[in-house]
């Protein structure tokens, strides 16, 4: 209690006290005065007693509490210093994990591609959010289908009779809703046909998870300036899978399709190379494809850029070859180490004897070993087709007959 408090209890005890002290002696004739002053004093220590006894029973009460709040915090505090024990004991743990790793950088390594990444989607948020139209320097055509009766074969349903408006917003969401799905070809090894490599495409998945293909959707992007965003997604893709399967006996390689609408992206490759700069450890399992007709063009920045590239160790894949006729030393100089070819191509240009060619069939497999360039042809769907190429002695095949596109699960 306070003093004040305290102080009102007295004088009212003292008052009750005086109040009997006074009318006894009044009220009872056979009591006088100085009787009814001890009265007045015996009632003034019974109340001051009676005072004490409850006094004293609500300050046990209050500290009645304050021990039970006390054993809860008690039991919290207990709970927090287990906690943190634990804790403790998984830094340190961690810590000596760390110290006792072969490779004490591997935090730090992880966090450069983390960095990395995120650089890397920012442009490609960038990007979706401008639309930029592509320029002049990139109006080479280019055929970035899957091979022959991939609608057909697909494990999703592909969606149909689509106008350009409704296959123009499921490219859109797709890219916004993550829903641009890696797809994975096999290259094999002739005449084993054993997987060496793996070829990789994209997919777009609608809302209903039906899914467009490359053919449908190619010249739309091309045309809304979407493409690029498309491909640096694929690039991304590849990435992020090398990233999760690479290890000691895993070398298969992946074969990545760089259009000539990211090429012109001047801002943008210059960022990629930077970016395949900080994964130069995937440069072995990591090959970058071009067409024909991007390279034909000789631009000087460009080959600049894959200069910077073929100095990280990156290998690169020449595709939509329309003619064996080539610069076998350019090609071998500019870090190009495959050449594609579709099936058909290749037996319609050794098909007629009289034809002048520039290397006939017998030399075929010696020129390209000779720059140290493998031959990959593709397009092969069935096995009369591939007696007809085993002729030519070439390295590597790809096709329906090997494998049909699958989504890759890795990624």
């Amino acid at each position: 209690m306070s003093f004040l408090r305290h102080l009102f209890v007295a004088l009212m005890y003292a008052t009750v006290a005086v109040a009997v002290a006074v009318s006894t002696p009044r009220l009872l004739p056979g009591i006088d005065i100085r009787t009814g002053l001890i009265l007045g004093g015996v009632v003034l220590l019974c109340c001051a007693m009676l005072h004490e006894v409850i006094a004293r029973h609500i300050q046990q009460a209050h500290q009645a509490d304050d021990i039970g709040e006390l054993r809860t915090s008690h039991d919290d505090i207990t709970r927090e210093l287990s906690l943190a024990r634990t804790e403790v004991g998984n830094i340190h743990e961690a810590l000596s994990n760390f110290r006792g790793a072969k490779d004490a950088n591997q935090f730090q390594n992880d966090f450069e591609n983390m960095v990395s990444e995120v650089r890397m989607l920012q442009n490609l948020v960038e990007q979706l959010s401008s639309q930029p139209h592509a320029g002049a320097t990139a109006s080479a055509q280019i055929d970035r289908t899957e091979p022959a009766a991939g609608a057909s074969r697909s494990v999703a349903p592909v969606a149909n009779n689509l106008d350009d408006a409704a296959i123009l917003h499921i490219i859109k969401e797709g890219l916004r809703q993550d829903r641009v799905d890696l797809v994975l070809q096999p290259i094999v090894s002739l005449p084993q046909r054993k997987r060496k490599f793996f070829e990789a495409f994209t997919r777009i998945r609608a809302d209903d998870e039906s899914i467009i293909l490359p053919e449908q959707y190619i010249s739309i992007a091309e045309r809304e300036g979407l493409i690029t965003a498309i491909d640096n997604m694929l690039l991304f893709r590849c990435v992020q899978l090398l990233r999760k399967t690479q290890g000691p006996n895993k070398n298969v390689g992946f074969f990545c399709n760089i259009s000539p609408y990211t090429l012109a992206d001047v801002g943008f490759f210059r960022e990629f190379v930077e970016f395949m700069s900080d994964h130069a450890e995937l440069a072995s399992n990591l090959i970058f494809e071009f067409s024909q007709a991007t390279i034909a063009n000789q631009d000087e920045q460009i080959m600049r850029q894959l200069g910077r590239l073929a100095a990280m160790g990156f290998r690169f894949s020449l595709d939509q070859v329309t003619t064996l006729s080539l610069d076998f030393v350019a090609l071998s100089e500019q870090h190009f180490k495959f050449v594609k070819i579709e099936a058909e191509a290749l037996l319609a240009e050794f098909s007629s004897p009289s034809e002048i060619k520039d290397i006939d069939l017998q030399d075929l497999k010696r020129a390209f070993e000779r720059h140290g360039i493998d031959l990959i042809v593709e397009k092969i769907e069935s096995e009369p087709t591939l007696l007809e190429v085993l002729d030519f002695q070439v390295d590597y095949g790809q096709g329906y007959l090997f494998g049909a596109p699958s989504k890759s699960h890795t990624a």
